[in-house]
């Protein structure tokens, strides 16, 4: 994979993630014109992203696109795990409506839970539990693979990368 091709995965998984998209709203909803552009460079900074290609992005409302023509297996996985991460953290803020912070630590483990149940076919019931397991343990170590692999965010240190770009 070319630097060039990484970089750009790199940007589409990020703004596609759940700690991606809480970030760009965070500097959306928190900064005022003027602020915004510099916040967007201390992020960029922050997470080794292009400025210009982060900047259109944020200020545009533009959707970043797959730089691969099919998608690998992994970072399927990866972003079927962040729209379940998405959904969880919304179903717990409406259903308690305290802090996403209180939470944290209960939202990854289930997110993984939900993308393998979604993400297996053709199981029977007698082979689901056991197969579920394995695909658990397959499942979080793929994420965090792609996280390291692609230097991206997880919900644990978002408020550190908020503190850093305010």
């Amino acid at each position: 994979m070319g630097s060039k091709q990484y970089q750009e995965a790199r940007l589409y998984l990020f703004t596609n993630s759940y700690c991606g998209r809480r970030i760009i709203l965070y500097l959306k909803n928190k900064c005022k014109k003027r602020r915004l552009s510099q916040r967007i460079k201390r992020l960029a900074i922050v997470l080794n992203f292009n400025f210009k290609k982060l900047e259109r992005l944020i200020n545009d409302d533009l959707i970043s696109t797959c730089p691969y023509k099919r998608l690998p297996n992994k970072l399927k996985i990866y972003l079927e795990i962040e729209k379940e991460l998405s959904a969880l953290v919304e179903e717990k803020l409406d259903e308690y409506s305290t802090a996403l912070e209180d939470y944290q630590r209960q939202l990854l483990a289930p997110a993984i839970e939900r993308a393998a149940g979604n993400l297996m076919k053709d199981v029977d019931d007698r082979e689901f539990d056991k197969t579920l397991e394995l695909k658990i343990r397959k499942y979080t170590y793929i994420y965090y693979r792609t996280v390291y692999k692609y230097k991206l965010p997880t919900l644990r240190i978002v408020p550190f990368i908020l503190r850093l770009i305010s």
